[in-house]
């Protein structure tokens, strides 16, 4: 579980979470708004927050997954909007 004052870094822009476990990812990343790196190799994260499917910055190479538990990614994600 990350600690809840994590969300209240505005300005962050590289969160790397790599190698910890994590089972899941809080819904409050959403608040991260300058997020352009999100790295979350070798944990056990079946589903990603859905609040990530806006942030553009991260669909260019910006989110790495590997190693977890994913079926799928979320589709708004990596499709850009007509």
């Amino acid at each position: 579980m990350l600690p809840d004052g994590l969300f209240q870094c505005k300005k962050l822009q590289c969160l790397p979470l790599g190698k910890n476990s994590l089972m899941n990812l809080s819904p409050h990343v959403g608040k991260l708004s300058n997020l352009t790196h999100l790295e979350l190799t070798g944990n056990c994260l079946e589903t990603l927050p859905p609040e990530l499917e806006g942030y553009q910055s991260l669909k260019q190479s910006g989110l790495i997954v590997e190693e977890n538990l994913l079926n799928t990614l979320p589709l708004p994600m990596y499709l850009d909007k007509c």
